[in-house]
């Protein structure tokens, strides 16, 4: 009996070690197997991935529109601390939204036609008009402008000589704009005009850009500056716009084209950011519409006589 079963033993013993080595083999390769993507489940991560990025890419591109235009309020708030520098030295006035500088801004320089020391002509030959952003970046930067041509400073010439101060983000700076900002000239140069008998605005009224006031002539509500159309219709494209103001009857004035109107700017998610009489500055969207009907907002409707 003893020789009987030693037989089935020694093959059972036998066998053993290939089932351990089929066993570890399994053991080794089913973890290869499921670490493996077939094709189908590659294109699914694949498409998954595209439709989580159109998804997100028009958030994102909002969210970069919206940063642009919190910096721009900034940028306002900035003008308007500035602001309350100048009034305090000049007993509460604002700066003119439109002056002529003297000589003396171009005593060491001479202008492209010759025009020597302590001449005030500019390269088309006329008077050099300066405005509210040369005084302004004067208060900013400590750093007179001297430079003979009208509105330098507010015109997308030279960004990095104006360290871009008066460029909005949402614009960007590349090529010659009319400048980003302006100031609502009825607001700024108030009591500088008078209306008609009805109390509306009429051909004959006009607000002087070269008036200073003070804000407490102003009404709380009257925007003081605001995002500004870049491509206003201009006579030579250097100067010959009111490049630096807004009159009444322009809030919203598209221009013969439709695009190109000295107005207000919505560029900011259909809306326009404005900096008001106390120094507070707030996006609106129907400002602009309500200037257009209602220029110095005393709850008159205007007649707009622009076509």
């Amino acid at each position: 009996m003893g020789n009987g079963f030693a037989a089935p033993l020694v093959t059972l013993r036998s066998i053993m070690p290939y089932r351990n080595l089929m066993r570890l083999e399994r053991q080794t390769q089913s973890p290869i197997r499921a670490q493996a993507f077939t094709l189908i489940e590659l294109l699914v991560v694949i498409s998954i991935i595209a439709l989580l990025i159109s998804i997100l890419m028009p958030s994102l591109s909002r969210a970069r529109e919206q940063a642009k235009g919190v910096t721009c309020l900034a940028r306002l708030k900035e003008y308007g601390n500035a602001l309350a520098a100048y009034e305090g030295l000049y007993t509460g006035m604002l700066p003119p939204a439109r002056w002529v500088p003297t000589g003396r801004f171009f005593d060491e320089t001479t202008s492209m036609d010759g025009a020597g020391k302590g001449s005030n002509v500019g390269p088309n030959g006329r008077p050099v008009e300066y405005g509210w952003t040369e005084i302004l970046f004067a208060y900013v930067y400590m750093e007179e402008v001297h430079v003979r041509d009208s509105y330098p400073v507010l015109r997308n010439i030279e960004g990095r000589r104006w360290e871009k101060y008066f460029l909005c983000a949402s614009l960007g700076d590349n090529g010659v704009s009319s400048g980003h900002y302006r100031v609502y000239l009825p607001s700024w140069s108030m009591g500088s005009y008078g209306l008609d008998t009805n109390g509306r605005w009429a051909e004959t009224t006009r607000a002087d850009p070269d008036f200073s006031t003070g804000r407490d002539k102003i009404r709380p509500k009257m925007p003081l500056i605001g995002d500004a159309n870049d491509l206003s219709e201009r006579g030579d494209g250097l100067g010959d716009d009111d490049c630096s103001y807004i009159d009444a009857g322009e809030a919203n004035y598209a221009g013969t084209d439709g695009r190109r109107g000295n107005r207000f700017s919505d560029r900011h998610s259909g809306g326009t950011n404005y900096l008001f009489q106390d120094l507070h500055g707030a996006w609106n969207t129907r400002l602009r519409d309500e200037l257009a009907r209602d220029f110095d907002l005393n709850g008159i409707i205007d007649i707009d006589v622009r076509p």
